[in-house]
This record gives structure tokens, sequence and C-alpha cells, in this order.
């Protein structure tokens, strides 16, 4: 099945900020910082929730690389504490103390009470692993079933459906 209904690249550069809690914290910088690129593929839009359900292909592996261009182009994660639109670390949010018991549902994280980067709860789960073995140089892909809330509604129907 093709998961994709439309897609699009964001190539913004990813670099670091300094943080008093951790020492650095990476954030979006359009003219320092290392490359990155994603290509996002929308799946499903949600207009009850305005929420829509992306696919998300890395073509680099910067830290937090998902969450920061997902923010920068105006759809950050559903309850990052983390990041704001635009992609930059949202540095007085970080105490925040409210929690969202929906977070079970997305595999049994509960959002902590204190979030900090490294933490469990957000909607992210790499599906699939395309690698190259270190010894024999094989092409390896690891597939890992994708959790309920992450499916889209014909997947969450249909148990056939491959994903």
């Amino acid at each position: 099945m093709q998961r994709r209904k439309g897609c699009g690249y964001s190539t913004h550069r990813i670099g670091s900020l300094p943080w008093s809690c951790r020492g650095t914290l990476c954030g979006m910088f359009l003219s320092s910082g290392k490359p990155a690129m994603s290509k996002v593929c929308v799946l499903e839009r949600l207009a009850h929730q305005n929420q829509t359900l992306v696919q998300v292909e890395i073509h680099s592996g910067r830290p937090h690389q998902i969450r920061i261009h997902l923010a920068y182009i105006g759809h950050p994660l559903v309850d990052d504490p983390l990041y704001c639109i635009g992609g930059q670390p949202k540095f007085h949010d970080l105490e925040s103390t409210s929690t969202d018991i929906s977070f079970a549902y997305d595999g049994g994280y509960e959002r902590p009470l204190q979030p900090v980067p490294g933490d469990c709860g957000y909607h992210l789960h790499a599906h699939w692993l395309v690698l190259s073995h270190p010894t024999t140089n094989k092409m390896l892909k690891i597939t890992a079933p994708l959790p309920h809330i992450l499916q889209t509604r014909e997947e969450r129907c249909d148990p056939q459906v491959d994903t």
C-alpha cells in the first residue's frame, strides 16, 4: 500500500544553542549549523483534532531533526514540550507540570511532569530502517509494527494492509 498523499522537503540547517540545564540543545538556524534534509509526506489529515499524520524520511540524522523540521514548517509534534513553531526551543515552557493521559495510548509512555530532551511520550516511531550490515555490507531492512495511534483509518480497519 502507498502511504503517501502529498510530500515536501525540509532542508533547513540544524545547529546547537547553549542551554544551562544540559549544556547545549539543538535548534534551527538558517545560516549556521549542519545541513539536514527531511522528506515529509502527508498520510491523513485529522481536521476534527487539528492534526496531520505524516511519514518522515530523514536523509541526514541530526539530533531532534524530525521534531525541529516539523516545528519549523509550522507543524510541531502534538504536545511537544520543547520545540515550537519556527523550530526553536521553548526555553520558558520546560518547567510545565501538565500531563496528558492520551500519551499512554501511544504505546505505554506517559508524558513526564517536567519534560526535557530525550523523554518518551512523543508520537514518533521508527517504522522501518534500512542500513548496510557493518561486516557483510548486505542491505538490511528492519520493520517494526506501527502503534495504533500512528496508523491511518484504513490501516486500523484492515489488518491485511501492508505498511
